[in-house]
């Protein structure tokens, strides 16, 4: 017990140490909210208030598009939503690397050869290998996929409504979280989640471990980049439930795409057409490819996209949902456009406007991920698009930061900038995407419409057209298939929240969840 002491004592003061040595005097002189606590920091308010943003949006108000947070223990934190900034910071991905806290997630969870673990060479020759797995032909070529995915979250919907009251509320969660796995299942690896009911129970367990931040969490990210190495074997020797957990399901779905990979690969061998699931083309063109991935490094994908698509995708489809069902003028221009848009293997759902200014207005107003890290590398300078004068009165149109400073890209905040979106920015409203509004903040970023929900750069989601055929299929199904509506008093009950991904959070603590009247179109 004397050494555990010692050991976690030890962690204290590298922390304290840390913090006091890593920031400049410019970063101190940076302006930004005053910390409530020198244990969290900002980060309570940043990360548990409820409905997400309430201090973040304030603060980018009161002090511009990069200020100044507080971490644990007092650590000096850059809130960044300038476009300048970012572009730069989303550019050089090898001096602003992903947080020790994110990195050791996705190694316990993903595995070292994921594509969101792995940093330089190896991110770049795997990436080149999956590329085509993600092209536009191999996306398209799976539509037929996405939508028997779409039809059967419709007839499991349709028994419901058929079962319900008349205006009697349907949480939607669960549902849309099942039929988005079950299309990655069937679109990305080829295989069938639901029918393997073990495989889908572990999932749930961690979708809800995702959903639960609290102050203790918050402790342990600060925390986990100090720990040595022996303190950290012992953890993972007695890991607490939620890593079990987390461990039980990376074991699981490692199991599974061991198998899945194998018979892919001796299909391919012996001539066999290959099916059309990107993990079959991402066998296929690494067996041509000059460059190849390992076993080990195909298996690592299989976990790190099933994951990354379909919570992302499930929580972006419950808010259209819960928007639309706020305005159905908007519900049923969209439906109108969607009947006249004529049989679904015909749709070409990139011409269709208003579907199309929907989801961008979901991905800017509701970002999937809120707010991601990046600390630094080395020395280096940010640009701004702006110069800030500091809180002692300097003048300053660029920030010099040291080895280690903690940056937080904040796309919430981005998409929030009225410079970029206009002076409405803070409103849901996907006219801006029809009428030509949409001011250019002279610093495109990401690969979709200059958003941030896919991030930019060389480290830009790979999935991103993915998800967008997802959205677009799952949402034209259900609008066609369905009508929605707000039950009584459902704007109170239910906060946007920040749990890893965004998530429609219940204001009595119970969990995510989407209740919203459901009715069936005959």
């Amino acid at each position: 017990m004397e050494n555990i002491a010692f050991a976690f004592g030890a962690v204290f003061l590298a922390v304290v140490f840390a913090r006091f040595r890593r920031s400049g005097d410019l970063i101190k002189d940076i302006p930004g909210p005053p910390s409530p606590s020198w244990l969290f920091g900002n980060l309570l308010e940043l990360i548990l208030e409820v409905p997400y943003g309430v201090y973040e949006f304030q603060w980018q108000k009161k002090y511009g598009p990069l200020y100044r947070t507080r971490g644990c223990f007092g650590e000096n934190r850059l809130m960044i939503s300038d476009p300048a900034t970012l572009k730069h910071i989303l550019s050089h991905p090898g001096t602003y690397m992903k947080s020790p806290q994110q990195q050791l997630v996705n190694l316990t969870g993903l595995g070292q050869g994921s594509l969101l673990y792995v940093e330089g060479d190896a991110h770049r020759r795997i990436r080149a290998v999956m590329n085509p797995a993600f092209s536009a032909s191999s996306i398209r070529a799976l539509s037929p996929t996405l939508r028997e995915a779409a039809h059967e979250i419709s007839e499991v919907w349709e028994a419901l409504c058929d079962a319900q009251a008349p205006n009697e509320a349907l949480d939607i969660y669960p549902s849309l979280h099942n039929t988005t796995l079950q299309a990655v299942g069937e679109g990305v690896v080829g295989y069938n989640f639901q029918a393997d009911k073990d495989f889908a129970a572990r999932y749930n367990n961690l979708v809800v471990i995702a959903a639960d931040r609290s102050k203790s969490s918050i402790l342990t990210d600060g925390i986990l980049p100090y720990i040595p190495k022996p303190v950290m074997n012992m953890i993972m020797h007695f890991p607490p439930p939620a890593l079990v957990k987390l461990l039980e399901f990376k074991s699981a779905i490692g199991a599974l795409a061991k198998t899945l990979i194998k018979d892919k690969t001796d299909a391919l061998e012996l001539g066999i057409e290959p099916e059309k699931d990107l993990i079959s083309v991402l066998v296929g063109s690494n067996s041509q490819s000059t460059s190849k991935m390992t076993f080990e490094e195909i298996q690592d994908q299989f976990a790190t996209i099933t994951v990354a698509g379909e919570d992302t995708t499930a929580n972006t489809v419950a808010w259209s949902l819960y928007e639309l069902a706020k305005n159905p003028d908007l519900q049923e221009k969209l439906r109108a456009e969607l009947n006249e848009a004529g049989p679904d293997d015909s749709v070409d759902y990139d011409r269709l406007p208003i579907l199309n200014a929907l989801i961008k207005e979901i991905l800017r107003l509701y970002s999937t991920v809120p707010q991601t890290e990046r600390v630094a590398a080395k020395d280096s300078v940010l640009p701004l698009s702006e110069p800030i004068t500091t809180a002692s009165g300097k003048f300053v149109t660029e920030i010099p930061i040291k080895k280690g400073q903690h940056l937080v890209i904040a796309i919430s905040s981005y998409h929030r900038l009225t410079s970029v979106w206009g002076e409405d920015a803070e409103q849901f409203k996907p006219s801006r995407w029809l009428d030509g509004n949409v001011a250019a903040s002279g610093a495109s970023i990401g690969p979709y419409s200059n958003l941030l929900s896919f991030l930019g750069g060389s480290r830009t989601c790979i999935g991103w057209r993915f998800s967008l055929a997802e959205l677009q299929i799952i949402i034209a199904e259900l609008i066609c298939k369905f009508s929605f509506a707000l039950p009584e008093a459902s704007e109170a009950g239910i906060q946007p929240t920040f749990a890893i991904t965004l998530v429609p959070m219940a204001v009595d603590g119970k969990g995510p969840k989407l209740p919203l009247r459901v009715v069936r179109l005959r």
